[in-house]
């Protein structure tokens, strides 16, 4: 390990010298929050206002997932936060498990392009990550993830406006523990990990060592290939270091490396309509037509690869009014992927190679605390980020030959500075008032280049053939094109009041508003017209909810109801740039929407059980645009989640039953319509279901028991109990009278034993 982490050690001190030294006076450490008693809900602290607070005292909506939940409910990875918070969901893309899409109140990206920015950050400790791509990655002895909801791009910064998961691992602790875990399963499931905490120097210094494996088998097989498809094998490593060396001065640094590798995922052509695939070549596709299942025809079966390292640094100096707080941090990814998009073995459209491969670097300056004998508490704080990126995709020519390949590869530089601040004035014990703003500029730069060339001899082909932007009018010399760089300004708020009726319980209204930055389209367009720039979007939401605690602290039930106005929403469709007569089919800024919901978070404590319960309910509507009609896309309606928890002594130990159900309304994965005709024109109704999955829910249980003689816990899980088979996602080739699905994950069992020092 110590030679695996040496390269990124280098890196953390380099980080050290670059982050910003603060000083100030003595402050005693926070209270820890208080003990529950006998037959009450645990309180829980959160960190959504960027600093640490009771969860029931956060005017938001939020969900807070403890290290037991995540156990308890199988979470193992980003993705499958799905299951456990109201109108998140989070899907598979055409481009492999490596990335995701993640949507949040309907609110989801068109596009996974590195040039396109998502609609939902994701923090882990403090740092955001600006690629969905290699962000799946384990979530392996986490302390808490935090799942908020409505726009967060005040406090959180940029591309918020459907929410935000803010992560945080566990943290070194003054005293000798660990544990190692080995599991076995179906499908090959084999899993092995191990955490081991040192102090070194009493509570004044500490590390944290946590290494984790998980890998299976296939889920499914290419007939034509006579190979496993949708298998899995993936390697984590993290090393936290706390230090104090002062009483008023914490330092921590996070080092992790996380890598996966996979053959291509389960695509199977679903739908396939012969009076719409006009070509010999494409009519050739009809035998291969699949009823569900996870056997595949595919020709093409590229290993799909992750390769991702984080370091951060964070020092905080507490002084007696308030705290100042630096977060420096570098994140390096590196992710390659490849499918066949026709999941047959006849040569109509692969993706051989999309890569993306880059870094990122951040600094964050934050200062917070109290005045005005803390009627009021404020926080406020400077950022900047950089991000270089490589997007590439390699693209096999559809007609028929392996000798043509297209190259679409851009390269972007992307920058981000913001100032912010935010303040709540207690006017009494039961009334606050909440103002807050940021101001941001982002600055974006693309290279373009697109060579194309023979797949065999790797020459480049003459003139346009060779090269897209000849034919635009754009090709700068060697198959190039950088435009002007673009700039964005804005700035998101927050306004709010909230009451607490009996000094406990919540009340609140607020009003937030959000962005998304605009950006560069994809590369590939063959005109001008096709490389205009998009501009940002916009959402200001409207939010009424409460925090209620009711039974002597055993029910905890929090609700919100908002309405949120979506403006200047980033699409994909055809139509005529500003300043031009030509139609492109490229992201642009399509009309406007409104998203009216309700959600709902329980926690109930009984004598012999302890039940969750989430719900969302959102009514997404386009009111305007070439859109207004059509449903929002990967968005469900409703998301509702259930889990129970029953403990029961036995003289060998505690055993702990535990069973939870998620379930979704319908999915659209594209809009059920064909996009590229002025207006839109009518699918068959085998297209619509084919890019459709249909209300289901899933099932999944463990069994475990903590041994009375012994640190050792013993548990028996099951994923997709009922074998539910779905769709993860879809591929949409209507013009070319095809469509493919990939499924989600079948039923999966296993057994899993835990050893505790």
């Amino acid at each position: 390990m110590a030679a695996h982490f040496r390269p990124t050690l280098v890196r953390a001190a380099v980080l050290a010298a670059l982050a910003t030294p603060v000083i100030g006076h003595t402050q005693a450490a926070a209270p820890p929050a208080p003990a529950a008693s006998a037959g009450e809900l645990q309180s829980i602290t959160v960190t959504a206002t960027r600093r640490e607070d009771s969860l029931q005292d956060v005017p938001a909506a939020l969900t807070a997932i403890t290290a037991a939940d995540l156990q308890r409910s199988q979470i193992a990875d980003v993705k499958s936060l799905s299951a456990r918070a109201p109108s998140l969901l989070i899907t598979d893309t055409p481009v492999g498990k490596n990335n995701m899409i993640v949507g949040m109140r309907g609110i989801t990206p068109t596009s996974i392009s590195s040039n396109n920015d998502p609609t939902v950050g994701i923090y882990v400790n403090g740092v955001y990550y600006a690629r969905t791509a290699g962000a799946n990655s384990a979530l392996v002895d986490m302390q808490q993830v935090e799942v908020i909801r409505g726009p967060q791009g005040t406090l959180f910064g940029r591309n918020t406006i459907g929410g935000a998961l803010n992560m945080t691992t566990q943290r070194p602790t003054d005293r000798l523990e660990g544990k190692v875990h080995l599991g076995l399963g179906n499908y090959g499931e084999r899993n092995a990990g191990a955490v081991l905490n040192v102090p070194l120097m009493g509570d004044k210094l500490a590390v944290r060592l946590v290494a984790d494996h998980a890998q299976h088998d296939g889920f499914g097989r290419t007939t034509t290939l006579d190979q496993p498809l949708g298998d899995d094998k993936r390697d984590y490593l993290r090393f936290s270091l706390r230090a104090k060396p002062v009483e008023s001065l914490d330092v921590d640094l996070y080092l992790d490396r996380f890598k996966s590798s996979a053959n291509s995922q389960v695509w199977v052509l679903s739908y396939f309509d012969p009076a719409i695939a006009t070509s010999a070549t494409l009519r050739s596709l009809a035998p291969y037509v699949r009823d569900g299942g996870f056997e595949s025809a595919a020709g093409f079966n590229p290993r799909n690869t992750a390769d991702v390292d984080n370091q951060v640094l964070t020092l905080a100096w507490h002084a007696p009014q308030y705290t100042l707080k630096s977060i420096t941090a570098r994140r390096a990814i590196d992710v390659i992927s490849g499918y066949d998009l026709d999941a047959t073995p006849v040569f109509v459209n692969q993706i051989q190679r999309y890569g993306v491969k880059g870094h990122q670097l951040s600094q964050e300056l934050q200062a917070y605390g109290g005045a005005f004998d803390d009627k009021l508490e404020w926080i406020a704080g400077v950022y900047g980020f950089k991000e270089e990126l490589q997007d590439s995709s390699n693209v096999t020519s559809p007609s028929g030959t392996n000798t043509l390949a297209r190259l679409n590869q851009f390269d972007v530089d992307q920058k981000s500075t913001s100032v912010f601040a935010q303040g709540t004035w207690n006017f009494t014990p039961q009334w606050r008032a909440t103002a807050g703003a940021r101001w941001v500029r982002d600055t974006r730069g693309i290279d373009y280049n697109a060579p194309r060339y023979i797949v065999e001899t790797g020459l480049p082909l003459a003139g346009a053939a060779g090269c897209p932007l000849v034919a635009a009018g754009l090709d700068q010399g060697g198959c190039r094109y950088a435009p002007p760089d673009l700039s964005f300004k804005y700035m998101p708020w927050t306004l709010g009041v909230d009451f607490k009726p009996d000094g406990k319980n919540l009340v609140y209204g607020k009003v937030t508003s959000g962005f998304r930055s605009g950006g560069f389209q994809p590369a590939g367009a063959t005109n001008v017209p096709g490389y205009v720039p998009f501009d940002k979007e916009k959402v200001i939401s409207f939010e009424l909810g409460t925090k209620w605690l009711a039974m002597q602290n055993r029910l905890r039930l929090n609700a919100a109801a908002y309405v949120a106005k979506y403006t200047d929403i980033q699409q994909i469709a055809p139509h005529i740039p500003a300043g031009s007569t030509v139609t492109v089919s490229s992201v642009f800024n399509a009309g406007e929407a409104t998203v009216k919901g309700l959600e709902f978070d329980a926690q109930l404590r009984l004598p012999a059980a302890e039940i969750s319960f989430g719900l969302g309910v959102m009514d997404p509507e386009f009111t305007s645009g070439p859109f207004k009609g059509q449903p929002f896309v990967t968005a469900a309606k409703t998301t509702a989640s259930f889990g129970i928890d029953v403990p029961v002594a036995l003289g060998i130990g505690k055993v702990n039953l535990h069973a939870d159900y998620r379930w979704q309304s319908k999915v659209s994965f594209f809009v059920p319509v064909n996009t590229n005709t002025t207006p839109f024109s009518a699918l068959t109704p085998g297209q619509i279901a084919s890019n459709e999955q249909g209300a289901y829910g899933l099932i999944n249980a463990m069994v475990t028991l903590d041994l009375a003689d012994a640190p050792v816990r013993l548990s028996i899980w099951g994923r997709n109990l009922a074998n539910q088979y779905y769709k993860a996602r879809s591929n949409s080739f209507y013009l070319q009278g095809y469509n493919t699905i990939t499924p989600g994950d079948p039923r999966t069992v296993g057994m899993t034993a835990e050893y505790r020092f």
